[in-house]
C-alpha cells in the first residue's frame, strides 16, 4: 500500500514529465490542433519567405561543400578501418 502511495506522488511531483509532457490536469488552449500548433490561418503561408529561405539554405550548402570536401577523406579512412 505504501509503494503505491509513493509512486503515486512520485508521478504527480515528477518535474520532467510536467516539463516534456505538460500538466494532465490542465486542457489545451482551443486555438491549438493536437500538435500545439496554432490554428489562426493553418491554409494562409509566406511564399516570399519561403524562398528566401530555399535561397539561405542553398548558399549555406554551396559554401560547406570545400569543407566537406576537406573533410571527407578522414572520415572514408575511419570508414575503412572498421
Amino acid at each position: 500500500m505504501e509503494k503505491k502511495r509513493q509512486g503515486q506522488t512520485h508521478s504527480q511531483n515528477d518535474r520532467f514529465s510536467k516539463f516534456m509532457f505538460g500538466d494532465r490536469n490542465g486542457a489545451m488552449p482551443h486555438n491549438h490542433n493536437h500538435r500545439g500548433v496554432p490554428n489562426n490561418k493553418p491554409s494562409t503561408f509566406d511564399v516570399e519567405s519561403i524562398i528566401e529561405n530555399i535561397v539561405k539554405l542553398k548558399d549555406s550548402s554551396q559554401n560547406l561543400k570545400p569543407l566537406i570536401q576537406m573533410v571527407y577523406p578522414y572520415v572514408e579512412q575511419f570508414l575503412k578501418k572498421k
